[in-house]
């Protein structure tokens, strides 16, 4: 008889602990980026009365006989789907529209494989902003990884040649972008030209038939497929730097000197193939030890590139890193709103919104290069979120839904007071047992 009770006892404990989910996720309805857990319930141990039978040539067969010892919370879920947008009017508050994660951590970290990732911490909640020493953080001061903006090498290239239009054995000098692209394409399929933006640009055809050409921009500077800090470029100290050349690029006489860039500008960090390392730029004549006044701050949401303006030019700082795991409601839940890719999660991939960043081993890349075998020092594979995006302006609201989490507490508590009712009318059973002899 006191099984039964025994049973009500354990639908207590897990009707309690059903509570504190609902509790933990009606506390949580107005903190952003929150993720609900859902429980459901378990049945606790049989015992069995009686055996089951498949029957004999005489006899039919017989169900087992079997009795429970009440229920037991099985699991408890998280729930990372997307949810309702936030805004907020801070430009560097993102919301993460699709599957994936911010990646934090501290500074310096460096990486050799996919394994190495999971030493970051993941986080929905975007609220996002530069440090007093430049580095992107989030609200808690973890720093945002990503991908650094560095020179183009194929837009070094491209200048290198035109400011050696000179020697015989240079490539052509680039020169203003002609009407007819077909006829240009068709002469010199691999030259440069100068668009009347003044942008670098190189013709490309589509490989059709007939063919299509248009342009491809190829910017002065390019995130690099490292994953590392997100942080401000150094500032330009207007010093001069660079000799004054003539026609015969020799020195003028008497010697006259130029900035390489003006008071303020940003002066791009640089990949070091030695420790596979993205370094700022060091401080030298033309170089300070403080970091761009930037202004003007925006987040592309189709690619996570932030750009800003720093001395009245445009400067790409870096391009914000997204990270998916296998099952994200698998992810552990280690402080406040961040969670680590532990068991269960699955493979943690990093990831650049919209292929805005190519590893180097695709062809495409900037960085590409056919003689050299395997990615870059420091590399990792760079896959792509598919249609996640990265919306500026707003955080991602709660994913509490009140209504439901109401009535889930009411049907909680009338499963509370109907096991407080099986402990009462066994021990009243109990008693006229007791008393059955007077």
């Amino acid at each position: 008889m006191t099984g039964a009770m025994y049973a009500a006892v354990a639908g207590l404990r897990a009707h309690m602990s059903a509570l504190n989910v609902i509790g933990q996720n009606i506390s949580n309805v107005n903190t952003n980026a929150y993720k609900s857990t859902r429980y459901t319930f378990l049945e606790a141990l049989y015992s069995t009365v009686r055996g089951g039978s498949n029957g004999s040539a005489l006899l039919g067969g017989k169900n087992p006989a079997q009795m429970g010892y009440g229920s037991s919370i099985g699991t408890i879920d998280l729930d990372m789907s997307t949810k309702n947008y936030t805004p907020t009017g801070r430009a560097m508050d993102v919301m993460i529209d699709g599957d994936g994660f911010l990646l934090v951590g501290n500074k310096g970290m460096t990486f050799t494989n996919e394994e190495d990732l999971k030493g970051l911490f993941l986080t929905r909640l975007g609220n996002l902003d530069f440090d007093p020493n430049g580095y992107l953080v989030d609200g808690q001061g973890n720093v945002v990884y990503g991908f650094m903006s560095v020179e183009n090498p194929e837009y070094r290239d491209a200048i290198d040649a035109d400011k050696a239009a000179t020697d015989p054995a240079a490539p052509e000098k680039i020169t203003q972008l002609p009407e007819d692209l077909a006829a240009a394409f068709q002469a010199a399929p691999d030259k440069y030209y100068w668009d009347k933006d003044g942008q670098l640009v190189q013709i490309v055809s589509d490989g059709g038939n007939p063919a299509k050409y248009s342009t491809k921009v190829i910017d002065q500077y390019t995130p690099h497929p490292v994953l590392t800090e997100i942080r401000l470029p150094m500032a330009a100290t207007g010093a001069e730097t660079q000799p004054v050349l003539d026609a015969n690029g020799q020195p003028v006489n008497p010697p006259q000197f130029t900035s390489l860039y003006k008071k303020g500008e940003a002066v791009y960090p640089k990949y070091d193939p030695i420790t596979g390392t993205i370094v700022d730029a060091t401080a030298d004549a033309d170089v300070s030890s403080a970091r761009i006044e930037q202004d003007s701050i925006s987040i592309d949401e189709n690619t996570g590139r932030i750009t800003c303006t720093a001395a009245g030019k445009a400067v790409v700082i870096g391009t914000i890193a997204i990270g998916r795991v296998t099952n994200p409601n698998g992810v552990t839940h280690v402080d406040g709103h961040y969670y680590q890719a532990l068991e269960g999660a699955g493979r943690l991939s990093l990831n650049a919104i919209g292929s805005s960043v190519l590893p180097s081993t695709d062809p495409d890349s900037p960085f590409y290069d056919p003689n050299q075998t395997g990615a870059l020092a420091g590399e990792i594979p760079i896959g792509t979120p598919g249609t996640t995006k990265l919306l500026s302006g707003g955080l991602e609201s709660s994913g509490t839904d009140l209504a439901t989490e109401v009535s889930n507490m009411i049907m909680i508590q009338r499963g509370y007071q109907a096991n407080t009712r099986i402990v009462t009318v066994t021990d009243s059973m109990l008693e006229e047992l007791v008393n059955m002899k007077r």
